[in-house]
């Protein structure tokens, strides 16, 4: 391999976080229209963990990752954990409707346009996003973690959801904590 495709190649392997994203930071607002026609504000989960999910309706990734986090909202929803999803591919509100009903049964999920989300993970717009994004926000309304579709993190993803669903709930509404979350 040549140093420019070893060096594309360790690029590609870059979270998010590498081009540019805090870690930790405050939760930018964000306001959609679910699948149901309801007015979401990501403001009013504050108290509770969100697993944000950026996804494309036509990703097998996404609805895989949807699957989970449908699974993850049913077991931990009583204990705090609210997921949320947001389609960002062209046409995405016509498509919602079998995505949710396939994939994404126990969450809201809405569309936005694909800037909403660059701007919201502080992404470069000259960077493909890999999808799925997940982005996970403590009770503080505090984005701790956030994963690009291409980070390794993804590979586990279920035991890494969980884990940091445990401990993001084990936390006290009113208990901010300062520096990054540990891996």
């Amino acid at each position: 391999m040549n140093r420019r495709n070893l060096i594309f190649a360790g690029l590609a392997g870059l979270s998010t976080r590498a081009f540019g994203a805090q870690i930790p930071r405050a939760a930018p607002p964000l306001k959609f229209i679910s699948h149901r026609g309801e007015q979401i504000d990501l403001a009013n989960y504050k108290g509770k963990v969100v697993l944000l999910e950026w996804l494309l309706t036509t990703c097998p990734h996404c609805q895989t990752s949807s699957t989970l986090l449908s699974k993850l909202q049913k077991e931990y929803g009583a204990k705090g954990l609210q997921a949320l999803g947001v389609a960002i591919d062209d046409n995405a509100g016509l498509k919602l409707p079998d995505y949710v009903g396939r994939y994404a049964t126990g969450f809201p999920v809405g569309a936005l346009p694909h800037r909403m989300a660059t701007s919201f993970l502080q992404a470069s717009v000259m960077q493909p996003l890999m999808m799925p994004q997940i982005v996970i926000i403590d009770r503080m309304g505090m984005i701790r973690e956030q994963y690009g579709g291409n980070d390794p993190w993804h590979t586990n993803m279920e035991k890494n959801l969980r884990a940091a669903v445990a401990k993001y709930l084990a936390q006290p509404a009113g208990a901010a904590r300062k520096g990054p979350a540990k891996k």
